[in-house]
């Protein structure tokens, strides 16, 4: 198994209990994504497991190891493992997307090198190959402003993609778990996908299984879905 949480939960200081008793498992491979209404603790739950926040309680276990309160370098090492590509995508605006690539890469690199933008002319290479990878290399020198929203999640998604990771999900291997907001995407992708409502889980499942009903009960009885494609 290569992700297990056991139990999550995470209280803010404000008293807000955004994950309450959360417990699943990801097999090495699957496409899971997490759905379910703005709140509901979807954004809590990837930082808790990319370690950007840290869980008042319950366990996180990645490949086997119990990565719940790592710190320092163990902490790095993780980083180097688990990518996250943001819903505001986190880029640094006045650089290039190729900088902006590169810097997925940084756990792995000296903060001189990364001030300086002194690279090597393997990591350049990987860099293109992951902007190739989404169709944006002729992107490379523009600043990341210049782009549109959809082509700066790209460069995200690029960015993501310099970690460790040898391949994307069907094509690559690589695990993914991430949010979608439309269940046509959610049923185009997904091998398996959690619904979450006030920090619990309340579905788990073939996205496909979600019919009229179920779609009313994660996202409310007033909603409607909206067809992407």
């Amino acid at each position: 198994m290569l992700l297990k949480l056991q139990n999550l939960h995470k209280v803010y200081k404000s008293g807000t209990h955004a994950l309450k008793g959360v417990s699943f498992e990801v097999r090495e491979g699957e496409f899971l994504v997490v759905i379910g209404l703005s709140g509901s603790g979807k954004s809590t739950l990837l930082r808790c497991i990319n370690r950007l926040l840290e869980p008042t309680s319950g366990t996180i276990e990645f490949m086997g190891q119990d990565i719940t309160h790592v710190k320092g370098e163990e902490l790095r090492h993780v980083h180097q493992q688990i990518a996250m590509v943001f819903q505001n995508f986190n880029l640094v605006k006045r650089r290039s997307v190729l900088t902006n690539v590169i810097t997925g890469r940084l756990a792995s690199l000296s903060t001189v090198d990364s001030v300086l933008e002194r690279f090597s002319p393997e990591v350049y290479e990987e860099a293109f190959q992951a902007l190739r990878t989404v169709g944006i290399e002729e992107k490379a020198k523009e600043r990341a402003d210049a782009l549109s929203g959809g082509q700066q999640q790209r460069v995200a998604i690029a960015r993501s993609l310099m970690q460790y990771f040898e391949k994307i999900n069907n094509e690559l291997g690589t695990t993914i778990i991430c949010s979608l907001h439309f269940l046509s995407l959610v049923r185009r992708y997904a091998t398996r996908v959690i619904a979450l409502r006030q920090g619990g889980i309340i579905y788990q499942g073939d996205p496909k299984d979600i019919n009229k009903e179920w779609f009313k009960t994660i996202y409310g009885e007033e909603a409607e879905e909206v067809e992407i494609r």
